[in-house]
């Protein structure tokens, strides 16, 4: 089976690492296209994946979340879905790996004949996305052969948008989980690397982002003066901004002593182990949030705001804590919580860890996946497929 892959940036966020796991067991006759070129690229170069960089204009690159599409763009998008189609004549089918590659896609399967698999990575609704982007999204998933979404919020979001139930295939991020078990716990070495003390240190991974929350985190920390935090992520599309927003409020909250931003690195495993627990604080619905996985494999008990993806991978006071998005007062309580009752933050954090690596694990990931493509595309009947869930 060959398979033209389609993803619109090469940073590595959430559904970018999602698909250097799907890729590699395909990537025998496959390709990877990209939009730009960045580390996405060279890991799949180190994984052996062939990768062509297509650039688009700059009308393409400026379009955000919440922006209009102008004209320039639009013909951009076309130019670009040409190009696409050129390549797909030479592939079995497309699979789009986020939304502007998705609606590139969809074009360029029509104008080469090609069936398309969309993997959808966000929540569609308002609180994402402007009217330009859920009208795209909306002829997206129309168009699209077969959907794969990545839990169950993103599916119901998808229904509520487009109406769309069939041929729609829930399929949760899987991870390696090699890196969190070969990791060695070299707690007190790493904190004094870093310059923190033997005080609780709470962590929060991912970009930075206003709907992640960082800033509530910084909230709840000004009002825990025992306790420590640590921010790792860089801002990504356009959102600059707000990472100089969180300086400022660190500096305005009187927290240098206490936080440290860290910015982009590539040894998560080994920084949340220095962690004691790890945090999620998106203030609006997270589609699946690999961050909290990654923090119950590392060992660690997970606190994560209470709506959309958190919801289906945490047990509330079993495997992790959950708490109301947005409010640092709760997350102040859940953490206390957590501090102050070590051997039931123990208990939580090995179930939770157990949890992980039976649910998540690349070789269920990639059987599902294997069954869906095997039996949509080997036969050439792109309607043959059932609805999933």
């Amino acid at each position: 089976m060959n398979i033209l892959f389609v993803d619109q940036t090469a940073k590595l966020s959430g559904g970018e690492l999602a698909l250097l796991d799907i890729v590699t067991p395909y990537k025998d006759g496959s390709k990877v296209i990209l939009f730009e070129d960045g580390p996405l690229r060279a890991e799949l170069v180190k994984r052996q994946v062939k990768v062509e960089i297509i650039i688009p204009n700059g009308a393409l690159n400026n379009i955000r979340r919440g922006s209009r599409i102008p004209m320039a763009s639009i013909t951009s998008l076309v130019r670009l879905a040409r190009s696409v189609a050129q390549e797909a004549k030479n592939f079995d089918f497309i699979f789009a790996n986020s939304q502007k590659a998705g609606l590139i896609s969809v074009l360029a399967g029509q104008l080469a004949s090609k069936p398309v698999v969309w993997y959808l990575h966000d929540i569609l609704n308002s609180e994402h996305f402007g009217k330009a982007q859920l009208l795209a999204a909306r002829y997206t998933a129309r168009k699209s052969t077969q959907i794969l979404v990545n839990s169950k919020s993103t599916k119901e979001a998808l229904q509520i948008l487009t109406g769309r139930n069939d041929n729609t295939h829930l399929i949760y991020n899987a991870f390696n989980t090699k890196p969190f078990v070969q990791t060695a716990n070299s707690q007190e070495n790493q904190r004094e690397a870093l310059g923190f003390d033997s005080r609780p240190l709470v962590g929060v991974f991912g970009r930075l982002s206003p709907w992640k929350g960082q800033d509530v985190f910084l909230r709840t920390l000004a009002m825990m003066p025992a306790v420590h935090g640590l921010i790792v992520g860089s801002p990504m599309f356009g959102e600059d901004a707000y990472a100089q927003h969180l300086e400022q409020e660190i500096k305005t909250l009187g927290l240098e002593n206490r936080v440290k931003l860290l910015g982009f690195r590539s040894d998560i495993p080994e920084l949340m182990k220095t962690c004691d627990i790890i945090a999620h604080t998106s203030i609006a619905p997270e589609p699946f949030g690999r961050v909290i996985v990654e923090g119950m494999l590392s060992g660690r008990p997970v606190v994560a705001s209470k709506s959309g993806g958190p919801n289906e991978i945490i047990e509330n006071g079993v495997t992790g804590m959950l708490y109301t998005p947005g409010d640092s007062q709760a997350l102040q309580s859940v953490l206390s919580e957590i501090i102050n009752e070590p051997e039931q933050a123990l208990l939580m954090a090995q179930r939770g860890r157990e949890t992980a690596l039976n649910r998540f694990s690349l070789d269920n990931m990639h059987k599902r996946l294997d069954d869906i493509i095997t039996v949509c595309f080997n036969q050439q009947k792109t309607t043959l497929c059932g609805e999933s869930v």
